[in-house]
């Protein structure tokens, strides 16, 4: 963030380099800047840092765990502070969450996909995880990919089950799917069948 704002230790405020607005910043508080970058200067690297960061998510399969990660403080600067727990989660990830899906949203609408779908269970059975990953060609013919946030599936998956998922984040993102990928469970294979 400190690549957009220059802090003054005298007035502990943080002028952004794009307008003429300036912030508070006690105590190494960084929120408002973040908010500022993400509302008033809507850049792509914002939305790769977030794209990176949900990554790290899935990967590791808890939330706020990741700000131990070393691969998380690669992320920043040198000396940067790091978020803590609380800070990620009732700051940072409520305004990713919706950053990230109106993101999906633009990149997605309307355009060809086809979905690649896995799913594993947690915590004995008790909820499924869900990944969705919508590959499409982009505006310069490239093939892209993109990953699509779905919450758990909470109870005994079944094909019914995924199907309604399926149909939800179909119906939630406009998507035009032409093709549904998956390994060989047998109820995603049931899910897809038509």
């Amino acid at each position: 963030i400190w690549q957009h704002f220059t802090k003054d230790s005298s007035t502990e405020k943080a002028k952004c380099h794009h307008c003429t607005v300036s912030y508070c910043v006690k105590r190494g508080h960084t929120s408002n800047l973040w908010r500022h970058m993400e509302h008033k200067h809507p850049e792509g690297e914002f939305e790769e840092f977030c794209e990176k960061i949900i990554r790290l998510i899935a990967a590791d399969n808890a939330a706020f765990r990741i700000v131990e990660r070393p691969e998380f403080r690669d992320l920043f600067p040198p000396l940067t502070r790091m978020p803590t727990r609380y800070h990620l989660s009732k700051v940072v990830m409520p305004s990713m969450a919706e950053t990230l899906r109106t993101t999906i949203f633009q990149r997605l609408s309307g355009k060809r996909v086809t979905l690649c779908i896995d799913q594993w269970t947690c915590k004995g059975g008790r909820f499924t995880l869900s990944c969705f990953n919508a590959h499409f060609i982009n505006e310069n013919g490239d093939l892209r990919s993109l990953v699509i946030a779905v919450p758990p599936l909470v109870g005994r998956h079944t094909a019914d089950n995924l199907r309604a998922q399926i149909e939800e984040v179909i119906d939630k993102y406009q998507l035009d799917v032409v093709a549904i990928m998956t390994d060989s469970a047998s109820n995603i294979r049931k899910a897809v069948r038509d």
